[in-house]
């Protein structure tokens, strides 16, 4: 064969292999285009169904953007230092991204920030003091609160004595909100009373109902879903069938929470759009890691009474597992 041929055959072999490369070895030049995100979701509490709607909004954008979900919940409520070993596991494990529900607006801020600089991290529903780079999903939280104050002023009820039950503060959801309804009760000269409630939902219930049996005021208001639950359970218990002796409201949404609604046990709820919480929370991480700025958003939210809880938007919020 003249060196000519030879030539040839060895430019039409190479030709093939780089061919061959192209078309089956991709992965041998850079890392594989169609391998699944892993996203851990760090939740601020226990597996309880106040979570439930976030959460289907998580397994939804999950599923519309090929993402798969590691949820992980606390063994009990608000335990910062918990929430930071398993934020720093996840992290070493190899998690793509980290959603987190801050159980502790101030000691959550230094973990957040050295998983920073490994994998992107996207807040929901509570958010980091000071940390106004990092992506943040939910609601307006001391606008909701003062809502939920107007509403107690607007709906008059039984009398001027409120109280605010204080718990889980540290959180920055729940104290923003607590912001906001204290300063509109303040402004209009509300009597004031503080009762402090545990953060653990069965023990809430229990304090709530000694405190209820006082009978010393004629409102309650509750600044987050298992503890609105709570103190409600305790008021229809104490309360003759079919009346209630304290107004009560509060904001959060969990089934049972909307049945109390719908027989007046509670007064009116605050309730943010949880299923978009979820949702975008996951958009924005896997925007994160495909090199792209992750934009926080503000979620809508409403006060619901019973007699308005079965409008078309109001149903979305109460019922997001309704299609």
């Amino acid at each position: 064969m003249s060196k000519k041929k030879i030539l040839v055959v060895a430019i039409v072999f190479l030709l093939l292999g780089v061919s061959l490369v192209r078309l089956s070895g991709d992965s041998v030049w850079s890392p594989k285009q169609d391998e699944t995100i892993q996203i851990s979701f760090i939740a601020r509490g226990k597996k309880t169904e106040s979570w439930s709607t976030i959460e289907q909004g998580i397994e939804q954008a999950a599923n519309d953007l090929n993402v798969e979900i590691t949820p992980i919940y606390l063994s009990s409520e608000n335990d910062a230092s918990e929430q930071i070993s398993l934020l720093n596991r996840e992290v070493q494990n190899g998690a793509d991204a980290v959603l987190i529900a801050p159980a502790n607006s101030e000691d959550l801020r230094a973990p957040i920030e050295e998983a920073q600089k490994h994998v992107p991290v996207v807040a929901i529903e509570s958010t980091v003091a000071g940390m106004e780079t990092l992506p943040y999903i939910g609601c307006d939280n001391v606008s909701l609160g003062q809502a939920l104050g107007e509403e107690i002023l607007a709906s008059g009820g039984k009398g001027t004595k409120v109280a605010i039950l204080q718990n889980s503060l540290s959180c920055s959801s729940v104290k923003e909100r607590y912001q906001g309804v204290l300063e509109v009760l303040q402004q209009y000269g509300m009597e004031l009373s503080f009762w402090e409630i545990p953060d653990d939902p069965t023990q809430a219930y229990e304090t709530a109902k000694t405190l209820l049996q006082r009978q010393d005021v004629n409102k309650a208001v509750a600044l987050d879903g298992a503890t609105l639950e709570a103190v409600a359970r305790a008021e229809k218990e104490l309360s003759p069938p079919g009346v209630t002796t304290v107004d009560i409201y509060g904001v959060g949404r969990t089934n049972q929470v909307v049945s109390y609604l719908e027989e007046k046990v509670i007064t009116s709820i605050g309730v943010q759009n949880e299923f978009n919480i979820g949702y975008l929370g996951v958009e924005a991480a896997v925007d994160q890691i495909q090199g792209n700025e992750a934009e926080s958003a503000t979620i809508n939210f409403a006060i619901v009474n019973s007699a308005d809880m079965y409008s078309p938007e109001n149903q979305r919020l109460l019922f997001p597992f309704v299609r």
